[in-house]
């Protein structure tokens, strides 16, 4: 009996995530992964009998440089021959972004597209604290080190709005190359399309932003139909999950090990913030260093870094980590959608960085301070009283503002850190002068692609290509490996509230920001 040709149906929704996802006694199935992702579409792409992708994309937080990866998968599906066709279920600039990596769109006839140009959006709070009686105090080190600015200013500094509108600009480029790729019309035209929108589906269809008209099950129909007769493919069998037998008869089989360093960098151990958000605990993240570096079946490392930063202490404490299994074996540094400040910090030792060119890097500078709410406390009526043996024993108390000799005192530490590690540490990851570094630090953000052209990283590509290149230099060119996805034990606390993960930190609070370009 002749073998039918099949479609893949892939359904994106929710979050595609860079870690493991948050653990849920109520959730119904597993979020996906971006890594599980791209094997799926590699898979579909090396299938013999699958001729046709249909990506479903429905509501979906996904960031601007993971669209890359998957655009780059979505080529190589295209490169063996095989059709992809996108169903958006309404449409953001991000959502058309991403349908813009297939061959064809379609939309709902009721599905708005709302294609309208990128926007960065920044909040300032300082006349709020100020009516509410709290006093920032906030040392930056670094003329564009601006996550501190929502709450010491009303409005962008100059240096604040000439990183964004670069960044903008930057991302703006390829956001309109890609659409006018796909559109097959010059990026002039688009730029017109984005001033005339946003869309009704009908409108983008007729503006050729779209290819048709249709709802899910009537394409599936159509796939299914006469004219293609194609049989859907168990989306479950392509790249199958390394079960129990499978790990038992590869487990001699060389190794490249793969660690997510997601979230907000704090002290201790990794574990969840508000709102699930991810915090990236040195503790936790050394353990999972130490364990590939003492491995002797791991041949190589691929840092996956998807952070804006956090703690100095910590940021420190993993550097000395991923140098010392840089040291050992080769490790390669992916950097996701963001990898800024700490995150930066932490990629420096890397034997080469990879990143998006839609990445946000960089970040090089300093920030420290507290916030003072005594003002807020009197007219509250809150009294305090403190018991003192030295003379700065107070310093860190938010009841009152910073001395002057302590306000000296934190500027020098900032200083320090800044002068005598972060700037040197880059200097010898990158193999250029601390003088050589400085112009592409003191604070400012780069996209990926920015970044490769003042040699913050090395070259751009995703995770697909890192691990490629820790095979290369593992010498595991040719020859059977592992992919080891390396992840911390769950406890019964992450699936308690996150009030047990303790008080929000200063370094939180500015984090929790910290992806300091917001852009829609």
């Amino acid at each position: 009996m002749k073998r039918r040709y099949c479609f893949a149906k892939i359904v994106l929704r929710d979050a595609v995530l860079e870690g493991p996802p948050t653990p849920s006694l109520f959730r119904k199935g597993e979020p996906l992964r971006l890594r599980r992702l791209l094997e799926v579409l590699e898979a579909v792409a090396a299938h013999r009998r699958i001729r046709t992708l249909l990506l479903i994309v429905r509501p979906v937080a996904v960031g601007w440089a993971q669209i890359e990866e998957i655009h780059r998968a979505l080529d190589r599906i295209h490169s063996a021959g095989k059709e992809t066709l996108c169903y958006l279920e309404g449409a953001d600039n991000k959502a058309y972004y991403l349908a813009s990596g297939a061959r064809r769109i379609a939309m709902p006839p009721s599905a708005p597209l709302d294609l309208v140009g990128l926007r960065a959006e920044m909040f300032f709070f300082r006349d709020l604290l100020d009516r509410f009686g709290v006093l920032p105090e906030l040392f930056q080190v670094g003329s564009y080190k601006s996550a501190g600015e929502m709450f010491l200013r009303r409005d962008l500094s100059p240096a604040a709005r000439e990183m964004t509108e670069s960044i903008l600009a930057d991302l703006h480029r390829r956001f309109v190359a890609k659409a006018a790729e796909r559109c097959r019309r010059t990026p002039e035209e688009v730029e017109r399309l984005i001033d005339g929108g946003p869309y009704t589906a009908r409108s983008a269809l007729d503006a050729g932003l779209i290819d048709e008209l249709a709802y899910e099950d009537e394409i599936e129909a159509r796939l299914e139909g006469e004219a293609a007769a194609l049989k859907r493919f168990p989306v479950a069998k392509l790249a199958p999950r390394e079960g129990f037998v499978r790990r038992l008869v590869t487990r001699r089989r060389p190794s490249i090990a793969y660690i997510v360093a997601e979230g907000i960098v704090v002290h201790g151990e990794s574990r969840r913030g508000p709102g699930r958000q991810p915090l990236l605990g040195s503790s936790g993240l050394a353990e999972l260093l130490r364990s590939a570096r003492e491995n002797r079946r791991v041949k190589a490392v691929v840092l996956r870094v998807n952070t804006p930063g956090g703690s100095a202490l910590a940021s420190d404490l993993i550097w000395r980590e991923v140098k010392l299994t840089a040291d050992r074996k080769p490790l390669i540094v992916s950097l996701g959608d963001v990898a800024a400040s700490g995150g930066y910090y932490i990629a420096a030792p890397g034997g080469r960085i990879l990143a998006n060119a839609n990445t946000l890097t960089g970040s090089i500078g300093v920030l420290g301070g507290k916030f003072s709410i005594g003002k807020l406390m009197d007219r509250l009526e809150i009294g305090t009283e403190a018991v003192e043996t030295g003379r700065n024993a107070g310093y860190a108390s938010i009841a009152r503002p910073f001395s002057e000799s302590a306000a000296g005192i934190v500027r020098a530490q900032l200083e320090d850190f800044y002068e005598r590690l972060f700037l040197p540490k880059v200097a010898e990851g990158r193999g250029r002068s601390v003088e050589e570094i400085r112009p592409c630090a003191e604070g400012r953000v780069w996209t990926g692609s920015q970044a490769l052209k003042v040699g913050l990283v090395d070259e751009i590509g995703g995770s697909t290509e890192a691990i490629e290149t820790a095979r290369r230099e593992a010498g595991l060119e040719g020859r059977r490996y592992r992919l080891v996805i390396l992840t911390r034990r769950r406890s019964l606390r992450d699936l308690i509230s996150f009030a047990l993960s303790g008080p929000p930190t200063f370094e939180r609070i500015l984090a929790w920001w910290s992806p300091q370009i917001r852009i829609r």
